[in-house]
């Protein structure tokens, strides 16, 4: 017989789960501690992360990882994706449709079990792109079906090939592809 183990909620926790509440910057675990200490000067290091991890396992908010492993945390539980700013690191969230079809049957055929899936936006975010010179190589790709209209500016990093969504937006597609050439 298994039994679930109850954990009481203590005033570390409450104080983790607080400073996350109401920020949508994406905070990592060494900004949350500070935030936290501030409450709690005694608070450790690996106190904030055991209860970050908790409150992950209790789906009250949510971890994603931001390039080599770097951890994230996010209020909002609720599905959305992200944009992420290739030069400064900036976070925003990204309320696209649900009803975008992604075929992950080739990684479930060879065994994987899928959990969730997210969609990761990388770019330039509106104080970077004023910076930026004018000339750019990123193409414009009609949103998917479905959308709100308007497009999404996707290019290639470098040593990277350029992938999207085909132009009746129901397809992934590769490079070549995007501007109408493939």
């Amino acid at each position: 017989m298994v039994s679930k183990v109850h954990k009481r909620a203590t005033r570390q926790l409450a104080a983790v789960y607080d400073a996350l509440q109401g920020d949508h910057s994406h905070p990592g675990a060494d900004e949350i501690y500070q935030r936290v200490r501030r409450a709690l000067p005694r608070i450790s290091l690996g106190t904030v992360y055991r209860n970050l991890q908790r409150l992950v396992e209790e789906r009250k908010i949510r971890m994603f990882l931001l390039g080599e492993r770097v951890a994230r945390y996010d209020p909002m539980v609720v599905e959305h994706d992200h944009f992420i700013c290739q030069r400064c690191g900036r976070v925003e969230d990204v309320l696209l449709p649900r009803d975008r079809r992604v075929d992950l049957a080739p990684l479930v055929d060879r065994g994987f079990t899928i959990t969730a899936h997210s969609l990761a936006i990388h770019g330039l975010c509106q104080k970077c792109g004023r910076e930026r010179p004018k000339k750019s190589r990123a193409k414009q790709v009609p949103r998917a079906a479905g959308g709100q209209g308007g497009s999404v500016v996707v290019g290639p990093q470098k040593g990277e090939e350029a992938w999207g969504i085909d132009r009746q937006g129901r397809k992934p597609c590769g490079p070549g592809e995007l501007s109408g050439q493939g």
